[in-house]
């Protein structure tokens, strides 16, 4: 008698129980929900085939002066720098890079205007994985810059445009293999690669600038491609970036190697507040100078520098590169 008593005693509770309990209102089973939905949204945000992301910067500096007896320039000079990349992977197989990097700075002395940065650039590859450091790759990279360039820019009378948007502007294509023993260094080899230089500015290519015959648009050239980028960090808040590009041309004289190289040295003072060194040296044998040091069909081939340092604010976005 006493077994059924607490037999029905316990059925009774339950029942009470279980018409009492609203899981949609229990507090701890709302905090239970909410953190393996957040959970499940970051494990399918870390295995998406996409990952996205990059950099904006911003700098600016300003002198100004008013009966200072040690003399000096009114001046005023920015820089901004888009950099951002979209990377894609399916499967273990295939990996799909892409970049692009704009960037564009003014120095103003009064009363003249001085470009200090002026860059477009846009690269993509696609790799097919043959083992854990090599693969078999595709590439495509583009450059060019947003406004005219001069050689003297300011003077009255002597404004000498040397080059402008699509003048010149490169692009080289090939096929070739990646080794990557690491992520700090990498290195690409393509035999079969393609360089044309384009001159749409009719001034520019009437008399034949950047390599190409007088009177044309643009020059096709084929040969091998060697680009090799290492990355490394220095010192606590202090990132290196290495990166230099050889082309070499069969059909002319495959002994001319033209170069494109730069070094950037990134020093992180805060999240938001970054500085950079960056130093950039070319060397192309179609670019001649003349004795004023001007881009043009006489002369020789000289090398070329670029030196720029800069503070500023950083904003990054996205997914950090891998």
């Amino acid at each position: 008698m006493k077994a059924f008593l607490a037999l029905g005693l316990f059925l009774s509770t339950t029942a009470l129980i279980g018409q009492n309990f609203d899981p949609t209102k229990d507090k701890k089973v709302q905090d239970f929900r909410k953190e393996a939905e957040a959970k499940t949204t970051k494990e399918l945000a870390d295995t998406s085939d996409w990952k996205t992301g990059g950099n904006f910067g911003i700098q600016f500096s300003q002198a100004a002066y008013s009966n200072w007896q040690a003399g000096g320039v009114n001046s005023m000079a920015g820089n901004t720098v888009f950099d951002a990349f979209a990377n894609y992977q399916s499967d273990a197989k295939w990996i799909w890079n892409n970049r692009v990097l704009l960037a564009y700075g003014l120095n103003y002395q009064d009363p003249i205007f001085n470009k200090t940065d002026d860059r477009i650039e846009l690269e993509t590859r696609l790799d097919y994985l043959k083992s854990k450091k090599w693969n078999y790759s595709a590439f495509l990279n583009f450059r060019t810059q947003f406004m005219p360039g001069f050689a003297n820019p300011g003077e009255s009378g002597d404004e000498l445009r040397v080059s402008d948007f699509m003048a010149p502007g490169y692009m080289l294509a090939g096929l070739g293999a990646t080794y990557k023993p690491n992520k700090r260094f990498t290195a690409f080899l393509s035999p079969a690669t393609s360089k044309s230089t384009f001159v749409t500015v009719r001034e520019l290519s009437e008399i034949g600038a950047y390599g190409l015959d007088p009177g044309e648009t643009a020059r096709i050239e084929i040969g091998g491609y060697l680009n090799i980028a290492y990355t490394r960090k220095v010192l606590n808040g202090v990132d290196m970036q290495a990166r230099i590009d050889m082309f070499s041309n069969y059909l002319e004289d495959p002994t001319l190697i033209d170069i494109n190289s730069e070094l950037i040295f990134n020093f992180t003072v805060n999240k938001n507040i970054k500085a950079n060194l960056a130093l950039a040296y070319i060397y192309d044998h179609d670019v001649k100078f003349d004795l004023d040091e001007n881009p043009r069909t006489v002369g020789v081939p000289r090398s070329q520098f670029r030196q720029g340092l800069s503070i500023g604010l950083t904003y990054n976005f996205g997914d950090k590169p891998e």
